[in-house]
């Protein structure tokens, strides 16, 4: 079971006392909270056409900054593919999402994403913290 843990402890000169969130997860790997994020989530959800492809999904717009986890889930019957910007202007390489599959998007710095449709019109679902 993950369990919660502090981390506390200061700086080389000790002027620092602020704690750390950290857990330790089934593993007993452990991770640690690097900075404070407000947890806004946003979703988006549609159906991607002929007429609409690409989608876009811009959280740094929606939120104010970029989203650092997530996912997306293809609900439709075609392939879509993701592609994502941590600038808001270059993409990566495009996932290939399959019907009923789900990318998890951990740890990871996203200004925008991009879906495609492959062939045919596709649904999708978004989460994105």
């Amino acid at each position: 079971m993950a369990e919660r843990v502090l981390i506390s402890g200061g700086n080389i000169d000790g002027v620092d006392s602020r704690g750390r969130d950290a857990n330790v997860d089934a593993n007993g790997n452990l991770w640690v909270r690097q900075g404070h994020y407000d947890f806004d989530n946003i979703t988006y959800e549609g159906t991607i056409t002929a007429g609409t492809t690409p989608v876009t999904c811009d959280f740094n717009a929606d939120a104010g900054r970029n989203a650092y986890a997530g996912y997306i889930i293809n609900d439709g019957d075609a392939d879509i593919q993701v592609d994502i910007s941590r600038n808001g202007i270059d993409y990566g390489s495009k996932a290939t999402i399959k019907f009923g599959e789900t990318l998890q998007l951990d740890r990871l710095n996203i200004d925008k994403l991009r879906i495609t449709r492959v062939l045919a019109d596709a649904s999708y679902r978004v989460f994105l913290i």
